[in-house]
């Protein structure tokens, strides 16, 4: 660096020594950058959410006496000059480069003696420009060197592009600025890091204090100063602290991203943008059943250390919530136990014990119940909020669920139940009929059920009593009874089977068979007699007869019943 010429009011140049060399700009650049890497390097996953700056600025370095830094351009100069001389400060450097910020990152203080501004025409715009477009939050010039005081051009470019200048007298070297700075540093980031465990133990307090969700997110909230929700993997609400009730804009946008981040079923970090105003969701639990979402709002970046904290509850809520998880399928078992009782009839024993375990009663009036032959996590989760919204009781075991539902809410329960693609069987709906009954019919009618199908138990009574067998046990004994049938040579069953029900539907009436059948009506005795010996039944007694009609019902083809219907109305 060379020596500029003397200004008026200088002293003899031969006084000074340099303040900074030039040659520290580099060492303190690379300094600089391994603190930085060191600090962000555990979180890099979430760079962009998290900024690890210590509270240091040049305001603070103004009030400094030991410094005597003078402001030239500051708080006078307006809002823009008045937030940078308040930004956090990542470092100070010293260089007295033309274009410092090719080798500066942002959020830096530059300090020069503006050896370089020494020359004929000097742009002082474009250069305080690049400072600023670059993100610098300062500047110092030291005077009493090269300067006796700050140009005037510097001075009108700083104000210009809202950049504080600061003063630094010759009497300061450059470093006992740079070391103050990094003695500040340090000091915040220790303060800071002691923070962080206080904080830490007085969540673990907490969390030991009570076993209540709320009092743990009170006390995160407190550190934070910020409002703190938890919302379980169905995005219900669970507690919150310092959470003011959200406008239903944001509160959709702020669930849609949540589903969102729910179905990636990854551990992550998101910030949120509803509606004007800025939230942070961190997932809860393990990959891939997340066990919920802890939202923070108030608060745009979280530092490392503020960071941890967080992670301290995400980790004593994901426990406290997959135990809820667990205590909740145990529950399900128990209501499934009480709607068992019910199903044997014993209605007054399932109620005494719902009351006693959880103060409800299984739904009267108009009722139906629904039966699943599947179940998702988000379904379980829809339904335990229905069971508190709605009315309704329910039970799960072996990822069957059977729904015990007021009439009204059938419709929402049957929407929740198509969302998630299983099928469902409807029973009737009744005032009178047993609830045992009901439970029958949609158990019954759900093993027809494809999945996201509905089967109503009305629609398959109305179809008759065919339609209602098959798919039942009967199916299975009646191919067992029919069984010496079947092993006859293709033609021969089938012309058995066929005239066997055809009889039967003729209430036994070998003529009236023979007219539908367009055969003589001693060739249908031989047909049954053979048929009976066969079977090894005796189908001259009704109960016999009607063992047979029931298992031809149950195995016969629909299309082969509705050809015998069309015939029996001819």
């Amino acid at each position: 660096m060379s020596m500029a010429r003397r200004r008026r009011g200088e002293p003899d140049v031969g006084q000074f020594e340099l303040k900074v060399p030039e040659c520290t700009f580099l060492a303190l650049t690379l300094r600089s950058q391994r603190r930085h890497l060191a600090c962000t390097s555990r979180i890099s996953d979430h760079h962009s959410m998290y900024n690890l700056s210590m509270p240091v600025t040049i305001r603070r370095l103004l009030g400094i006496s030991e410094l005597a830094l003078r402001p030239v351009v500051g708080d006078e100069t307006g809002a823009e000059t008045v937030e940078l001389l308040d930004a956090p400060l990542e470092w100070v450097y010293s260089s007295n480069l033309v274009d410092p910020m090719r080798f500066l990152p942002a959020g830096q203080m530059l300090l020069t003696d503006g050896a370089q501004f020494d020359v004929e025409g000097f742009d002082y715009g474009q250069y305080v420009g690049r400072l600023r477009d670059g993100g610098l939050v300062g500047m110092g010039l030291g005077t009493g060197l090269t300067w006796a005081e700050p140009p005037e051009g510097l001075v009108d470019a700083c104000r210009r592009r809202g950049l504080p200048l600061v003063e630094v007298p010759y009497h300061v070297p450059f470093l006992a600025v740079i070391r103050t700075a990094d003695d500040l540093l340090d000091s915040e980031h220790q303060q800071h890091i002691q923070w962080g465990l206080d904080a830490q133990r007085a969540i673990s307090r907490a969390a030991m204090r009570s076993n209540r969700l709320g009092d743990l997110l009170q006390e995160l909230a407190k550190q934070l100063n910020c409002g703190v929700a938890i919302f379980d993997s169905s995005g219900q609400l669970m507690g919150s602290a310092r959470q003011r009730p959200l406008p239903h804009s944001q509160l959709q946008e702020l669930t849609d991203a949540m589903e969102r981040l729910t179905r990636s079923g990854t551990r992550s970090a998101a910030r949120i943008s509803a509606d004007g105003a800025e939230f942070i969701v961190q997932t809860i639990g393990a990959p891939p059943k997340l066990a919920g979402m802890l939202v923070l709002s108030g608060v745009s970046r979280l530092d490392g250390v503020q960071l941890d904290v967080v992670e301290s509850v995400l980790a004593l809520t994901g426990i406290t919530l997959e135990f809820n998880r667990t205590i909740n399928r145990q529950q399900h078992v128990l209501r499934d136990g009480v709607i068992e009782i019910a199903a044997s009839g014993s209605i007054a024993l399932a109620n005494r014990l719902a009351e006693r375990l959880w103060n409800e009663t299984l739904p009267t009036g108009e009722r139906t119940v629904i039966a699943l032959n599947s179940t998702t996590t988000a379904l379980v989760d829809a339904l335990d909020r229905m069971q508190r919204d709605c009315m309704i009781f329910w039970g799960l075991r072996d990822g069957r669920a059977t729904i015990v539902a007021p009439g009204e809410n059938l419709d929402a329960v049957l929407d929740v139940c198509l969302r998630e693609h299983v099928g469902a069987g409807i029973s009737q709906l009744s005032t009178n009929l047993p609830l045992s009954r009901l439970i029958q019919q949609a158990r019954r009618v759900v093993a027809d059920a494809e999945p996201g199908a509905v089967v109503r138990y009305d629609d398959l009574s109305d179809a008759g009593w065919p339609t209602l067998l098959r798919g039942s046990m009967l199916e299975v004994v009646a191919a067992q009874l029919l069984a010496p049938l079947d092993q006859r040579h293709a033609s021969e069953g089938a012309e058995l089977r066929r005239t066997l029900r055809v009889w039967l539907e003729e209430n036994g009436q070998a003529e009236a068979a023979a007219t539908r059948l367009g055969v003589h009506r001693h060739t249908v005795r031989n047909r049954v007699a053979r048929a009976a010996s066969l079977l090894d039944l005796d189908l001259d007694t009704f109960e016999t007869r009607t063992k047979v009609w029931l298992a031809l019902s149950a195995t016969d083809d629909p299309n082969d019943l509705s050809a015998a219907a069309g015939e029996a109305q001819r």
